[in-house]
């Protein structure tokens, strides 16, 4: 068969998954393409979509808005193709097919239930294969409910990623110093706000393991493949917790740099940043880490984000990574239930104590699934309206606030949050430019400073860069001097 997956337009090749399914797909002797666009006329008018069996699309919560309405479309135009729907959304929300005439959504991983839903297909979709939500009479009739599926067990089984449907079809990805790459899956944490806590949940009584590794071995052949066809010179692991298996990250280190030996970037934890981690990956070649702060509260660490850490492991951790000469991209979230004026600033001051080259901040957004979701709808701050959640993390929050003025104040440190980390004079003065309704230069501001990081401190890092003291008391209590903070 000839599976079309269809999406919109985006500006970096991230969409692992798409290309692992396709890669699975193709190894089960189907055809497969990748067509992006901005709408359903543009995309029904490539010749790959049109002579396509199946239309496949992939969605996160809130850019459902665009897909379902998208299938709607697809339909009605392909009325003969089959349309199907996977992703964290379909995964979280498999209620999703009453929404739109899907002919299945797939809960979870799909290269091993994706073929089989095509072999059902091509006898009549007559069941549900494990893994899978059907509708019958081409997405008009019954439901039917596969049973749920395990994890892949032994990733080294899969298919490699068919990276071709990125760097062949697009010019612009092609042309990109860094690419992404996927060695490890899973996270063994529980943070409330995260899909991995409720996926650890399932897969423990559906008897799979919480954190599967690649061969390091495999994961350097993907790498030296995809540099010998088109180039890479950072590679970017997308791996939710890179370093959650300490001997596997050894393993990998020594593999990586005799085998590799190019620059790259990964995600961990800051208080996993202890002095043997941060040393394997110096030396295997890590130039830059993302990590997640998230709040300047511990309070809010705890009680509402699963992340029971304490400042000084953040600081200790950060602080090693920078002494080393280690780029730090954080992640933090504001708009938390709860959330005071001044725990959110203090978020601010806890991301300049910690030296972060880049602090790249977020509104929370309560996804389906996740245990911050189900209490902050307990608790009357969500009213649970899931079609309400904005296309992207950096949109609106959908939280119930004490009053608009406490919302603009969200709104508006986000969108300033990066500036407030690195200028001194913008901390100063705070307070302040947070108070007015949200202006549309505050989000130009944010959009600029974030498309400028990732290209260029980031994405164009290929060495380490001078190492730095930071991750001290003494700047977080100056920090939060700057900031009128206790």
């Amino acid at each position: 068969m000839h599976v079309t997956f269809v999406s919109l337009a985006a500006s970096e090749a991230l969409a692992h998954g798409v290309i692992s399914l396709a890669g699975s797909l193709r190894h089960h002797g189907h055809q497969v393409s990748l067509v992006q666009g901005a709408d359903v006329p543009a995309l029904a008018r490539d010749p790959r979509v049109r002579a396509a069996d199946v239309l496949a699309l992939s969605s996160t919560t809130g850019l459902h808005r665009v897909y379902v309405p998208w299938a709607r479309e697809l339909k009605r135009c392909f009325p003969g193709k089959a349309v199907v729907l996977g992703g964290p959304h379909a995964t979280f929300f498999p209620e999703v097919i009453e929404q739109a005439p899907f002919d299945g959504v797939c809960l979870g991983e799909g290269e091993e239930s994706f073929p089989e839903l095509l072999g059902a297909l091509e006898g009549g979709l007559r069941r549900a294969p494990d893994g899978w939500w059907i509708r019958t009479d081409g997405g008009r009739g019954e439901v039917l409910r596969g049973r749920p599926r395990p994890p892949i067990e032994d990733l080294d089984r899969l298919p490699p990623p068919a990276h071709d449907l990125f760097y062949e079809a697009r010019p612009d990805y092609r042309r990109t110093p860094n690419k992404a790459f996927l060695a490890t899956r899973g996270c063994p944490f529980r943070c409330t706000y995260c899909f991995n806590r409720t996926l650890n949940e399932r897969h423990r009584a559906l008897g799979g393991r919480l954190l599967r590794t690649t061969d390091p071995e495999r994961v350097c052949d993907e790498v030296l493949e995809v540099r010998r066809r088109w180039g890479v010179r950072l590679v970017w692991f997308l791996d939710a917790n890179f370093v959650a298996d300490r001997p596997w990250l050894e393993a990998f280190a020594a593999v990586y740099r005799r085998r590799v030996g190019l620059p790259f970037m990964c995600k961990l934890r800051p208080e996993r940043a202890t002095p043997r981690i941060v040393k394997t990956l110096v030396g295997a070649g890590c130039v830059a880490v993302g990590v997640g702060i998230e709040s300047g509260s511990e309070r809010l660490r705890r009680e509402w984000l699963g992340r029971p850490i304490s400042d000084a492991a953040i600081l200790d951790g950060c602080g090693r990574l920078k002494r080393a000469g280690v780029r730090v991209l954080s992640f933090s979230m504001l708009g938390i239930p709860t959330e005071t004026l001044d725990e959110a600033l203090r978020t601010v001051a806890l991301n300049v104590a910690c030296g972060v080259d880049f602090a790249a901040a977020t509104i929370l957004q309560p996804y389906p699934g996740t245990e911050l979701a189900r209490r902050a709808r307990a608790e009357g701050y969500w009213s649970g309206d899931v079609d309400g959640l904005d296309t992207s993390y950096f949109g609106d929050s959908p939280l119930a606030f004490p009053s608009e003025r406490a919302r603009h104040r969200v709104t508006n440190l986000q969108r300033l949050f990066s500036y407030a980390v690195e200028f001194p004079i913008v901390r100063r003065h705070l307070r302040w430019l947070v108070e007015r309704p949200p202006p549309q230069l505050y989000r130009h501001l944010f959009e600029v400073r974030h498309a400028f990081a990732m290209r260029h401190t980031f994405y164009g890092a290929e060495a380490l860069v001078r190492p730095r003291e930071s991750g001290t008391r003494e700047q977080l209590a100056a920090a939060c001097a700057e900031l009128r903070l206790p």
